[in-house]
């Protein structure tokens, strides 16, 4: 049986502020839209895209890129900082801060300075994920043990 301590709360909180950064996100794309007449559904590779200067194209796709790696990752980081709350969830919260840390790091540098200003916050992201993913199989091997 697993019980859930009064500290998961901050896995909680953690995991609703991975869903409130990853939306931001989506609002600064849906900016970015607006801002350089990019329609839907093009995704920055598409017609309207295709009618922007080159560095309006780089611009729109860097902040779009940004949202679309939130959104491939969201699934495994609010997954992992739930079930990692079970077993230990001081530690993942913590790990689960130093992931939306890294976020924000992320999408500020990739938004501003393209590919290479994102290599700071994934080494965050990386920490926090990694860890999380970690501790939560040392958590589910001492139960299965």
């Amino acid at each position: 049986m697993i019980s859930v301590s009064p500290e998961y709360n901050w896995n909680l909180l953690a995991a609703t502020l991975m869903g409130v950064q990853c939306f931001y996100s989506g609002l600064r794309v849906y900016a970015a839209r607006r801002k350089y007449n990019v329609d839907y559904p093009d995704m920055g590779s598409g017609r309207f895209a295709a009618k922007l200067s080159d560095k309006d194209w780089k611009d729109f796709n860097n902040i779009m890129r940004t949202h679309q790696n939130y959104v491939e990752q969201i699934p495994i980081a609010i997954s992992a900082v739930l079930i990692g709350g079970l077993f230990n969830p001081k530690l993942t919260a913590i790990l689960g801060g130093v992931y939306i840390l890294g976020r924000a790091i992320y999408n500020f540098g990739y938004s501003r300075f393209g590919p290479p200003g994102r290599l700071f916050g994934v080494l965050f992201i990386d920490v926090g994920l990694l860890g999380m993913l970690g501790s939560n199989l040392v958590g589910i091997i001492k139960r299965l043990m």
